[in-house]
């Protein structure tokens, strides 16, 4: 499975439904009800000259569709995230000019990581799993924060780091 396959997924299908909804309802209004008949009736060669508007018609409901499937992606990825996922869609909804959409991705929360004993999600910034206790990062031995594996001394309480072991990935 590619990467976008992987994020397309997590669109749910009330939103790809309305996007679709979306794009053929503005197409059909726009372009079929209030362009093309009017004008068709008096003269025939109107056709030629309604063509490129009813193109930036086609663009304004492509331009909808993929604001709908963006709007429902946020909803996906913030649930994938532990974040309230209906916040964030209204957000993305209501703030205009897509801010709401930037502000989610610039604010969006690390990916969880499952943990290795439980298989309970855990925010990245935990060391151990809430559940059951389990290492899911490397943890300074001294003050017990997560630790990235590079460092050699702990960044909150100075404490000397051991290398890490090879294959493991933790450090207790």
């Amino acid at each position: 499975m590619t990467r976008f396959e992987q994020e397309w997924a997590l669109v749910p299908a009330g939103a790809r439904v309305t996007a679709v909804a979306v794009a053929l309802v503005m197409t059909v209004l726009m372009g079929g009800i209030f362009l093309l008949p009017p004008i068709v009736e008096r003269d025939p060669k109107a056709l030629f000259i309604l063509s490129p508007y009813f193109l930036l018609t086609l663009i304004g409901a492509a331009i909808m569709a993929a604001y709908v499937l963006l709007v429902g992606y946020v909803y996906g990825d913030a649930r994938r995230r532990g974040m309230n996922q209906v916040l964030w869609a209204f957000l993305a909804v209501l703030i205009p000019y897509m801010v709401g959409v930037i502000l989610y991705f610039i604010l969006r929360e690390p990916l969880l990581v499952s943990c290795p004993g439980c298989g309970t999600p855990a925010r990245k910034g935990h060391a151990y799993c809430a559940s059951c206790g389990t290492a899911v990062r490397a943890a300074c031995p001294q003050c017990r924060q997560p630790v990235e594996p590079a460092w050699r001394n702990c960044a909150r309480c100075g404490a000397v780091l051991p290398p890490l072991a090879s294959g493991s990935g933790l450090s207790l």
